[in-house]
């Protein structure tokens, strides 16, 4: 999908925090996190307090160039086409002639958004949904990034994408390059029935960004810069806040043509609900009696002190901090701005450390903490006072 950034107001829940990072698992427990916000549709209208439906062909937008939205899409999008009953939203598209602007259309159909209204940081976003299999038709559950940029520097995530009669779907990641261009990869699924009830989730740990389907992993990647080949960019964006956004497209570059011109033809998403979750993903539940001795949580390590913090050649900082009594390891953080938004994060156990794949004539900020162990029971430090270095070289 794709593909515009709206500018957010001043007044949005933002469910942004941090998380501590994990592992993303071939199978997810959602079950043992937990939900920060939800929309399970019940009542009998859409929740404004969550959705804002964006209407007509993306003119009003971003004028004659977002006119089909950026995709050659051919509908009128509508308020009409968005529903509530009986626990489930749906999305209708259907042949309806209409005009919008001048402009002639042969279908309508529906597009929600929780821009200005909520966004979600790391963490996992699921929704239950029963796809449509109908020509030229172009379903989605994604996301956009909310820095402020325009597309693609604000970041998109495609959590299910769904194509026609096709019985595959795709999840995609787009970010910019160096150049401010777009670069995606997706992943696309075996076969199966997209027209019953599945799950389709994404996960975002500050490294990780991975897509499920009914809790199984699909596709995982790093959500770190890439500094050069055919995938370079910064693909940091991906670790912003986003907003959520629900649609079913009609024609477009990916629909596979355009649906039937006839005056009975529809296509209905079903949507049971849209869930924010954080807490550890890997977290089984316990089936056996605890250990009569359970492991002590450990002790908070101190505060780190940063002794050096310096830009070297090739786009790199070489980074030192001196050591603190009893920790496992550090987690070091930096990102090109002060609020650490879309940051890039690592864990190691050295103490002397080279961040590469910077960017020239940018400042980054860089922060440093300590943490204990023992088995699965991690305690963070505070942070370190951030070091502010600008990339020359």
């Amino acid at each position: 999908m794709k593909k515009i950034i709206l500018i957010a107001a001043s007044f949005i829940a933002t469910f942004a925090m941090g998380i501590t990072v994990f592992a993303a698992p071939n199978n997810l427990n959602a079950n043992n996190m937990q939900i920060k916000w939800s929309d399970e549709f019940n009542g009998t209208s859409l929740n404004r307090s969550n959705w804002t439906p964006q209407i007509g062909d993306g003119f009003a937008y971003g004028g004659s160039n977002l006119i089909g939205w950026g995709n050659n899409e051919k509908e009128n999008y509508k308020e009409d086409n968005v529903s509530v009953s009986n626990g489930t939203m749906k999305i209708t598209a259907k042949y309806e002639p209409t005009t919008y602007m001048g402009r002639d259309y042969n279908w309508t159909s529906a597009r929600i958004a929780s821009d200005k209204l909520v966004h979600v940081g790391l963490g996992y976003v699921e929704a239950r949904i029963k796809i449509p299999s109908a020509q030229g038709i172009w379903p989605a559950f994604w996301m956009l990034g909310t820095n402020g940029e325009v597309w693609p520097s604000n970041g998109e995530i495609d959590i299910m994408e769904a194509f026609n009669t096709r019985r595959t779907l795709q999840s995609t990641i787009h970010y910019p390059n160096w150049s401010g261009q777009d670069v995606f990869v997706y992943s696309s699924t075996e076969e199966y029935d997209k027209t019953q009830w599945h799950t389709y989730g994404c996960y975002r740990d500050g490294d990780t960004i991975a897509f499920y389907i009914d809790r199984k992993l699909l596709r995982e990647y790093s959500a770190s810069d890439v500094s050069s080949g055919p995938y370079a960019g910064k693909r940091s964006v991906l670790n912003d806040d986003y907003y959520i956004l629900l649609n079913v497209a009609c024609g477009g570059n990916l629909a596979g043509g355009n649906p039937p011109v006839s005056p009975d033809w529809n296509a209905v998403m079903e949507v049971d609900y849209v869930r924010y979750y954080t807490g550890d993903p890997t977290k089984e539940p316990q089936t056996t009696t605890p250990p009569s001795s359970p492991k002590q949580t450990p002790s908070k390590p101190k505060r780190v002190k940063i002794t050096k913090a310096k830009n070297v050649k090739k786009r790199k900082i070489n980074l030192k901090y001196k050591k603190v009594a009893g920790a496992k390891g550090y987690q070091i953080r930096w990102c090109d701005n002060k609020k650490f938004q879309g940051y890039m994060q690592k864990k190691t156990s050295k103490r002397t450390v080279t961040l590469k794949g910077l960017s020239k004539r940018t400042t980054y900020f860089i922060k440093v903490r300590a943490y204990k162990a023992s088995g699965n029971n991690k305690v963070y430090g505070k942070w370190s006072k951030v070091k502010r270095v600008k990339v020359k070289k």
